[in-house]
């Protein structure tokens, strides 16, 4: 039993990014503006900077200030000049609204932490914090969700949501966001009785519908717009299911994913009523048409993207993507036609990094603790301007407002540091 539970330690650890992770998408399409990250890969939950400018920088990046905090992979959030850090500091789950000046903490807002820990050793959260107007929403490593009061951290509302479905912790636990549409928090439970999805009320807390048998992932679900009206997708453990938000009514569902040590953890990308969606373990990629009366494949391969939990980002029609696995060491940028699934060009040596789409570039985060920036460009790999970062490792999201990177080190199981450099 040792060999095999290490070798499932060493298959998943560094998918654990989970980056996991999540948190909500806003009501409706967002305008978004410099200033704000609210959410998981951004205002538009598409891994893309609204209204930011970012050129190759000539200077070091200054590093503004730094600040330590416990354990976790969860990225920030930025909204109003305001910065929410989500960690765990011994038996607590803690959340830190920060001044985006200087880091200066504002409130702190604590709830008791239950997480006993899987795979990886960190028991910290993975999900980024949700900001939605005068709330927080943040999702902890072991199923609790909770409303906060972003004026004062006042608690308005916790729930133990798997817990009280006698979800199991999988992994990871936890890592998969909790998305808004309107007053609903559509949330990626994975618990007995139907509870593979619950729709919280976001005013009350209270559980308005649930459903499916399935468990959860590590993907975080998105919104989308189908025949003029607004679906979640959301992948789950083994298949990927389109609903309505207000009543939980399953739309459509389809298989996705692989029995064993595998998870998915690839957010899914929508654009022009085409739905991207991609995994490792021999899972590899397949893009469906949305539109059509019965959902099929557009293109559908193993050989192009295989993404063990970087989620592409796509600028002008192309895909850039990271395939390949950390924990082999294979992680392969890739420009890929979104259309067909044509590959434009790859770099095998690029390792595994996060992706963000500004303007016409593309800003990475090497997990080993590298910023390169990239030209989003179809035809050739050109790298525009490199900064190595203190030592440590980066697997939670970055976030990218008004020209401030914030990037979170894993400097052991039980500690972390917040980084703002900025960029601009």
């Amino acid at each position: 039993m040792k060999p095999l539970r290490q070798n499932i330690r060493n298959l998943l650890c560094c998918v654990f990014t989970i980056t996991l992770a999540f948190f909500a998408i806003a009501s409706r399409p967002h305008s978004g503006h410099a200033g704000d990250w609210p959410e998981i890969l951004g205002p538009d939950r598409n891994g893309k900077a609204v209204n930011e400018k970012l050129q190759a920088w000539q200077n070091t990046p200054t590093i503004r200030w730094k600040v330590k905090c416990g354990a976790g992979y969860a990225g920030a959030a930025v909204s109003n000049n305001k910065v929410y850090l989500w960690h765990r500091e011994g038996n607590e789950e803690r959340l830190d609204c920060l001044n985006s000046n200087d880091g200066t903490r504002v409130w702190q807002a604590r709830f008791e932490a239950v997480y006993r820990g899987g795979v990886d050793a960190d028991r910290g959260p993975r999900c980024v914090p949700l900001v939605s107007g005068d709330r927080v929403f943040v999702y902890g490593a072991a199923g609790d969700l909770s409303a906060i009061a972003t004026n004062d951290g006042s608690t308005l509302w916790s729930r133990q949501l798997r817990s009280e479905y006698d979800a199991d912790d999988g992994y990871f636990g936890a890592g998969s966001s909790p998305l808004l549409i309107d007053n609903v928090l559509i949330t990626p439970v994975g618990g007995s009785d139907a509870a593979g999805l619950v729709g919280v009320d976001a005013t009350t807390g209270k559980t308005l519908w649930k459903t499916l048998d399935q468990e959860a992932a590590y993907a975080s679900p998105i919104r989308v717009e189908i025949d003029n009206q607004t679906r979640a997708v959301a992948v789950l453990r083994l298949q990927t299911a389109i609903i309505d938000p207000e009543s939980g009514k399953v739309i459509n569902t389809f298989a996705f994913g692989k029995r064993g040590p595998t998870v998915n953890a690839a957010t899914p990308i929508e654009h022009e009523g085409k739905l991207l969606l991609t995994a490792s373990y021999g899972i590899g990629c397949r893009m469906l048409d949305l539109t059509a009366r019965s959902l099929k494949n557009i293109w559908d391969t193993n050989d192009v993207i295989s993404s063990q939990y970087v989620t592409p980002v796509l600028v002008d029609q192309q895909l850039y993507a990271i395939t390949g696995r950390e924990d082999f060491g294979t992680g392969e940028l890739r420009c890929v036609r979104w259309s067909d699934g044509v590959i434009a060009w790859s770099r095998p040596d690029f390792g595994t990094a996060h992706l963000l789409g500004v303007n016409n570039k593309i800003l990475a985060q090497h997990v080993d603790g590298r910023l390169e920036l990239v030209a989003a460009d179809p035809d050739q790999f050109r790298s525009l301007a490199n900064f190595d970062l203190p030592p440590g490792t980066y697997r939670a999201f970055p976030a990218l407002a008004d020209g401030t990177l914030y990037c979170r080190r894993n400097l052991s199981p039980t500690e972390c540091e917040l980084l703002a450099i900025d960029l601009d």
